[in-house]
């Protein structure tokens, strides 16, 4: 008899057990919102709202311990929304007191990140270079000034003053205050000293006006809000501003900002169209300044409180606030306000966050960076099924697969536990599980599994280290379900034991032809008896299909025994 293999796998990138529901919110958030986690902390201009949390979508994280701090913080920050998005999928959104995920705040400095977003649109145009000099389209820089460039200014590297009183002169237009910041001090000179500021960023504003013909708030909208469905995002603080703040006087919500940010994780694109190039968007997260001393950040007065012991380096009107000290890859970048909205990704979950308040971003840095622990702590500790509870005998398997990357599920917020596990599904699960890359097939390898089918990759590599075997005719049969017993010879031949075993089930006698795969999986702990959910009165139905369920728990123990 032929040994037939087990699976564990849906038709996507990975093993799909549980994929949070997309939500849609108000008529600003009529697009599903991918990539990531927004949290907004927000305060009330008027007295205190009693605390309480408005849930919005249900998620499948435990964030428990994540709305306990948030909601002990109500007092304080007088209202709160939580949007938490991760792998393009929506799992956490909640409202506290009487703020939501569409309330419109202030969100500062986290200004310059959708303004650098803008500006590179016209690198990726080709009418803009990040090193052209800025006086090739403001030729009132003059002097040391006149040698700028457009990179420098969007890196906080120009050695212009950090703030100006123009900025806040309403009765000017951008041109006109831009004319007087030239006409004003270099304290330094451009590429030596980043210094934290918004005069550069204005001076960039303008630049992009030149460029395009347009007022900023135009630019910004065309370029930037339209596209990406911000409906609730401008410059235009109490009607339209001739001298926007564009380093600092934006205005959105944490939905809005979400689609921004879900559509740097992916490279530039949202709703399948480039908003930005991939190289672009690379760019705005590279450090822009490596030669250059740092005078002052955003985190300045809370260094400690980062990641990273070697302080925030400027990007594109960001911070990497963390990198690979090895590679310099980037690992957290954000973009903190003065009011506390503080935008981040974290590109090793794939998730990223923003957080306001109308308070005071020193005195909310610690309660910001412990919201920003808890959230990945609640990702680690995996995913929560509906119908797998903690009460499960499976609970404890399940949730340390999907903490593992390796599991997740269904839009309906199940595991479906009893499903059957497919071939095609398990060569995938097993792989993934065991750290085995899918082959690059370049023919068909077998007649059911053509060179395109979705787990190909993961069947050509199970099959070529003998794990799993086909069947004549050259076929596969990558849809039909597995066994209890395919399943153990797979992990049996995957770490080739050959350990012996009186075994205690009673349907499986010495002759049964896979006898010796069971005995080794039995002594190695991969099985066991009594083992609830495996066995039942002594039987292990080893020609019953693998469940879901069944195939989570015994991967759970083979990867438990490795080092």
């Amino acid at each position: 008899m032929e040994c037939r293999e087990p699976a564990l796998v849906s038709e996507s990138d990975t093993i799909v057990m549980h994929q949070a529901r997309p939500y849609r919110l108000s008529r600003s958030a009529l697009r599903l919102i991918t990539g990531m986690l927004v949290l907004a902390v927000l305060t009330s201009a008027s007295g205190c709202a009693a605390p309480g949390r408005q849930v919005v979508a249900i998620g499948s994280y435990d964030m428990t311990e994540v709305n306990q701090f948030l909601s002990s913080a109500t007092p304080t920050a007088r209202g709160m929304a939580l949007v938490v998005v991760k792998d393009g999928k929506v799992i956490e959104s909640a409202g506290y007191a009487k703020f939501g995920p569409g309330t419109v705040v202030d969100i500062g400095s986290a200004s310059r990140w959708l303004a650098a977003a803008a500006m590179m649109t016209l690198v990726d145009e080709g009418t803009l270079a990040l090193d052209d000099p800025v006086a090739k389209y403001l030729p009132e820089f003059t002097g040391d000034k006149a040698a700028i460039t457009i990179r420098q200014l969007w890196s906080y590297d120009s050695g212009l003053p950090a703030t100006d009183t123009s900025i806040d002169d309403r009765t000017l237009t951008l041109e006109e205050c831009v004319k007087r910041i030239a006409s004003g001090p270099l304290p330094s000179l451009p590429g030596t000293t980043v210094s934290d500021g918004s005069v550069s960023i204005q001076v960039g504003a303008r630049v992009c006006e030149v460029i395009s013909g347009m007022t900023w708030q135009e630019f910004f909208r065309v370029r930037i809000t339209e596209p990406l469905g911000m409906d609730s995002t401008s410059f235009n603080l109490m009607g339209f501003n001739r001298n926007p703040d564009v380093a600092g006087g934006a205005r959105s919500t944490a939905e809005d900002y979400s689609r921004f940010l879900t559509m740097l994780l992916q490279g530039g694109v949202w709703s399948g169209k480039h908003i930005l190039s991939e190289q672009a968007v690379a760019q705005i997260e590279q450090d822009q300044a490596p030669a250059s001393t740092i005078a002052e950040t955003p985190y300045t007065t809370v260094s400690s409180l980062l990641p990273s012991t070697s302080g925030a380096r400027p990007g594109l009107g960001m911070w990497r606030e963390d990198a690979d000290p090895g590679t310099e890859t980037l690992l957290i970048a954000s973009c903190p306000g003065t009011y506390g909205f503080t935008p981040w990704i974290d590109y090793k979950l794939n998730l990223a966050g923003v957080l306001s308040m109308q308070y005071d971003l020193a005195k909310a840095a610690y309660d910001i960076m412990r919201v920003r622990q808890l959230v990945p702590q609640a990702i680690a500790a995996g995913l929560r099924f509906k119908d797998v509870p903690a009460t499960s005998w499976a609970f404890t398997a399940v949730t340390d697969l999907s903490a593992r990357g390796l599991v997740t599920g269904y839009e309906d917020g199940k595991f479906h536990p009893d499903n059957a596990v497919t071939r095609a599904e398990y060569a995938k699960l097993v792989c993934s599980a065991l750290g085995v890359a899918p082959d690059a097939v370049t023919s068909d390898p077998f007649k059911d599994v053509t060179i395109t089918h979705w787990a190909a990759g993961y069947i050509a590599a199970a099959v070529g280290k003998g794990w799993l075997t086909g069947y004549p005719g050259g076929l596969f049969k990558p849809d039909e379900p597995v066994s209890v017993a395919q399943a153990l010879v797979v992990i049996t031949r995957s770490q080739r034991w050959n350990d012996t075993a009186t075994l205690p089930y009673a349907d499986v006698q010495p002759g049964y032809w896979a006898h010796t795969f069971i005995e080794a999986c039995f002594t190695k702990g991969i099985i066991k008896n009594p083992d609830p959910g495996i066995e039942s009165g002594g039987k292990l139905s080893p020609e019953g299909h693998c469940t879901r369920a069944q195939a989570c728990v015994l991967l759970s123990r083979l990867l438990a025994l490795k080092p």
